[in-house]
């Protein structure tokens, strides 16, 4: 599908942490950010990385990385940052963006490679562990931008919708000993995401 040197990260981090009841991105977790810890993690397997917010109401630091939001309106989710992102990526000459949610802390470290070769000959691909989609975590194309508007503005918002109306290939990783696309959405998953990290520092 695409090289190493084709390839923008972006972080989406827009989501409104209603469960949480605070910003997802500035979480403190073992005392790092999950924004930071997920710039560690996706900074290494791409060119260029970009993070994503819905708006700037809510200021965060991002490393000095271009923070870009989603277009003006309600709030569309993750589809409306995957958007902002392949915009993004084909205004700087990239063919192509792989995408990762801010709340996922332990998002493998082959995630692009893997994902590179699950999307050849193909305009997408999305992760999977134990059988279950995650596709938050896919590889895009930025071509895919026109069909993208239009899947939106047909009121459909969901990413697991959005992969498979595409046809997007699907990179499979084990869930044993821990999932690596655990997200955090509640105190009570900051809890375990402490345990998972004391224990096996994936």
């Amino acid at each position: 599908m695409t090289t190493g040197d084709d390839i923008a990260g972006c972080i989406l981090a827009g989501g409104q942490s209603r469960r949480m009841g605070e910003d997802k991105a500035r979480l403190d977790l073992g005392g790092i950010l999950l924004l930071d810890l997920a710039i560690l993690r996706l900074q290494p397997q791409v060119s260029a990385l970009i993070v994503n917010r819905h708006d700037l109401k809510v200021p965060v630091d991002a490393q000095g990385l271009p923070v870009v939001t989603d277009a003006a309106g309600d709030h569309q989710g993750p589809l409306a940052g995957l958007h902002a992102a392949l915009d993004w990526a084909g205004r700087h000459g990239f063919t192509s963006v792989a995408t990762v949610a801010v709340d996922t802390p332990f998002f493998p470290r082959d995630l692009v490679t893997k994902l590179a070769g699950a999307a050849q000959g193909l305009d997408m691909a999305v992760a999977s562990s134990g059988g279950r989609l995650h596709p938050v975590f896919g590889l895009w194309k930025v071509t895919l931008v026109p069909a993208l508007v239009d899947f939106i503005k047909g009121s459909r918002r969901s990413m697991h919708d959005w992969a498979l109306s595409h046809g997007a290939g699907i990179a499979e990783w084990t869930s044993l000993p821990y999932d690596p696309f655990f997200n955090i959405n509640t105190p009570d998953d900051v809890t375990t995401a402490l345990a998972i990290q004391a224990e096996f520092q994936p």
